[in-house]
This record gives C-alpha cells, sequence and structure tokens, in this order.
C-alpha cells in the first residue's frame, strides 16, 4: 500500500445499513491482516453523514487515534479485532465502537453497527 491518505466513505454506507436490511453494493469484509494494513501508520480522510461533517484521522501503529474536524480535535484507541473490525474507544467515550471495513471496488467503506452484512 501507498504511504499517502486514503480517502475513506464511512458513515454514508451506515445509513444505508440501519435503515434497510440488506445492502445496495456489493463488497468484501477486510480480513485482520488487511484492515491492519489498511490502517496502521496512515492518515484517513472520511464523511459523517449522519452528523453532515469530514474529519482526518491518523492512525499511529501504537493504537493511538487522532482526529480532526472542523470544529475540533479528538484522541483515543483504535485496534483491529479477530474479525477484521475497526474498534475504537474515543477518550470521551465510555464504549469502544467497532465497525466492518468493506472494499467496494477499491473505495473502503465503514459499515456502523452490523457484524455481518448480506449483498
Amino acid at each position: 500500500m501507498k504511504n499517502q491518505a486514503i480517502v475513506f466513505i464511512g458513515i454514508i454506507v451506515a445509513c444505508l445499513m440501519v435503515l434497510g436490511g440488506s445492502s445496495a453494493f456489493a463488497g468484501d469484509e477486510l480480513s485482520t491482516a488487511e484492515a491492519t494494513m489498511l490502517f496502521s501508520g496512515k492518515t484517513v480522510e472520511g464523511i459523517n453523514a449522519n452528523k453532515g461533517y469530514s474529519f482526518k484521522a491518523y492512525f499511529d501503529p501504537d493504537g493511538t487515534i487522532r482526529s480532526k474536524y472542523a470544529v475540533g480535535e479528538r484522541q483515543g484507541k483504535w485496534r483491529i479485532d479477530n474479525k477484521g473490525r475497526k474498534c475504537v474507544k474515543w477518550e470521551d467515550r465510555d464504549k469502544e465502537q467497532c465497525n466492518i471495513i468493506v472494499d467496494d471496488e477499491g473505495v473502503y467503506k465503514e459499515i456502523k453497527g452490523k457484524e455481518k452484512w448480506q449483498t
């Protein structure tokens, strides 16, 4: 993988998954190794369609995540679990959130709140 920013379309897909029972797109879930390689040491640019903002986040190989938004910054810890899900525990939150990462024809997407999805 090239050492450059990854364009990451996250929560847009999550909206589709929460509202509907199945996915309207095809894609392959990333393995633990693939997801780790995708994020570790990389900067990710993403969009949160639910809340209407974009962000940049750096996934330090030491497990620290630092994210910048138009209205501020936040920090936390990240990891990839044994199912290939990206898990983040923000310093200002009580719970860790784990989401599936899929490769949809070269566009990486995050699916919030679903452990498995259907094509």
